[in-house]
């Protein structure tokens, strides 16, 4: 395979309904206070508590490495960065409490996160013209054999349900904009909402570059991380995706708009094992994001079992 070659296959892998516009806006993100982000916390807990009957009522915030934590009985806790406005919240339950008495049909576990979800009332966590849309499930098992070495039927722990932020059209890509993790009968594991508000003001109106485009500089960064390989970047680089949308920075780091940008999850094939790494471009002429450089992506966001 060629550079152009590559660049084809890059540019055919490109993911994602409507296709890519010709324009998009880029749009302000809204910066919190470390007061604004407690009352963010507080309003974020009542409503949790509420909806499962959970007694959060006596909380110790402490502020630790831009972070703040939330301590509560029983081991709940919840996490607060601020950088991001980011919050995670844990109910303290134990691994191996409240397991699944059998597995179930994958759309029934489906059915029981969008349950979960209506009763957290997630969709008032968005602006108008924004949306909240279920993206993935995954079932968190547990298996063993016994003394015989006869295998036990495995046991359903957890399950987790993702959902993918919506601005217009366009996804937020990232880590998971809300992931719930669910044990027995519903029961709330955590919540993790990894969200960046926005202001709703527009910053600026800006020509989208083509897919082609993008690929070509995709194709730059792979050649900048291989160095001074003697091996051509075409010979061993192998297209898993390319996406367009908006991106959210890790949640340690601050970030004051959303800008359009093309991510590519590509698979570089080495003689004992293959790498897989997740690349950042922009989609405009102009950078509105500190973008990073390319890096290694961890295994678990390129996994398709479900």
């Amino acid at each position: 395979m060629n550079d152009k070659m590559l660049i084809d296959q890059l540019t055919s892998s490109i993911e994602g309904v409507p296709p890519v516009p010709p324009r998009a806006e880029v749009i302000e993100l809204r910066q919190h206070s470390l007061e604004e982000l407690e009352q963010r916390a507080r309003a974020f807990l009542d409503a949790t508590g509420e909806a499962f009957s959970l007694r959060l009522n006596h909380r110790d915030f402490v502020i630790k490495n831009e972070r703040t934590i939330v301590r509560m009985p029983l081991g709940t806790r919840a996490v607060i960065y601020h950088a991001s406005g980011a919050m995670k919240f844990v109910t303290g339950l134990k691994p191996m409490e409240s397991l699944f008495n059998k597995l179930e049909e994958k759309q029934k576990l489906i059915e029981l996160v969008k349950e979960t979800a209506a009763r957290l009332k997630l969709n008032d966590l968005v602006r108008e013209n924004e949306f909240l849309r279920f993206e993935r499930l995954w079932q968190i098992k547990a298996g063993a054999t016994d003394r015989k070495g006869q295998i036990v039927e495995p046991v359903l722990c957890r399950l987790v349900g993702a959902y993918r932020h919506f601005v217009g059209e366009l996804p937020v890509w990232g880590a998971a904009s809300v992931a719930i993790k669910l044990a027995s009968e519903g029961t709330l594991d955590s919540l993790t909402i990894q969200m960046r508000q926005t202001t709703g003001n527009v910053i600026d109106q800006v020509e989208i570059l083509r897919p082609e485009q993008a690929a070509r500089q995709i194709l730059l960064q792979m050649s900048g991380l291989m160095g001074n390989s003697k091996i051509p970047i075409s010979e061993v680089a192998k297209p898993r995706i390319l996406r367009f949308g908006y991106l959210s920075l890790p949640k340690r780091k601050a970030q004051r708009v959303l800008a359009p940008v093309y991510i590519a999850e590509i698979e570089i094939e080495g003689q004992k094992e293959s790498q897989a790494y997740v690349l950042v471009t922009p989609a405009t002429e102009k950078t509105y994001l500190p973008l990073p450089n390319g890096s290694e992506a961890p295994p678990t966001p390129l996994r398709r079992t479900e």
